[in-house]
């Protein structure tokens, strides 16, 4: 038996990002609590915030709120508390947790590192989605180098209608004057991480640019393969 338990990850997203993930969009990642069942648990920021259970319930308190490299709340058993610190690497943020003050055992452990998978699982899904990000700057300043250095040599982009499916040089010669859109509005993103190195980004989007007359409504499904440390886009799809 231990007093301690607790777990270590790390994201592609800055220090500052992971914290406001951390504390902001709990209820997003965060859906088991260790002591009273499953449930989605909400911090109040600040210093002497509560933490929410379903939105009702207090089952903790803030103690520390330092925005990027600490955070300390109460946590189970009276006396019990969860340090979180958020340290800068090359890549982004290793997020390191202790929970303190308690009897447990090596399963409590793996019951943390759950919890910061599903963490980890959510800052990915905001890394790639910032990266979709940079290929949309892209499109609207013109930058074809862009596509060069982050289209995989064999990628695919594949668009509704005949005729509508590019290999990397096609694509790159049908962006070279592809108008910016006024309107690229990203619903319900979600992420499927197939390994270290390979993920599924799949959203709807309302789309919008200035050759269009209407808003395009579509599904679009993008796989990103890692190389040299960043995300390079190997697939691009849309559906309608």
């Amino acid at each position: 038996m231990r007093d301690e338990a607790g777990a270590v990850v790390e994201v592609e997203v800055d220090p500052a990002t992971a914290f406001e993930v951390f504390t902001g969009e709990t209820a997003a990642w965060w859906h088991r609590d260790l002591f009273r069942g499953p449930g989605e648990l909400r911090f109040e920021p600040g210093a002497g915030g509560r933490l929410l259970l379903n939105g009702e319930r207090e089952v903790g308190r803030v103690t520390v709120w330092e925005p990027t490299p600490r955070l300390v709340f109460s946590y189970g058993p009276a006396g019990a508390e969860v340090e979180v610190r958020f340290e800068a690497t090359e890549s982004g943020t290793r997020v390191v947790l202790r929970h303190r003050g308690w009897a447990t055992d090596e399963e409590a452990g793996g019951q943390w590192a759950g919890v910061l998978a599903g963490f980890a699982r959510h800052s990915l899904e905001r890394a790639l989605l910032r990266r979709l990000g940079e290929f949309l700057d892209a499109i609207g300043a013109g930058d074809v180098e862009f596509f060069e250095r982050n289209l995989t040599e064999d990628a695919l982009m594949i668009f509704p209608g005949r005729d509508n499916t590019y290999t990397k040089a096609e694509g790159i010669a049908a962006m070279s004057d592809h108008p910016p859109y006024v309107k690229y509005d990203i619903a319900e993103p979600r992420v499927v991480h197939l390994g270290d190195d390979t993920a599924v980004l799949t959203h709807r989007a309302t789309v919008w640019h200035k050759e269009m007359t209407t808003p395009r409504h579509v599904r679009v499904s993008s796989v990103l393969v890692k190389v040299d440390g960043g995300w390079r886009l190997a697939l691009h799809q849309w559906t309608e």
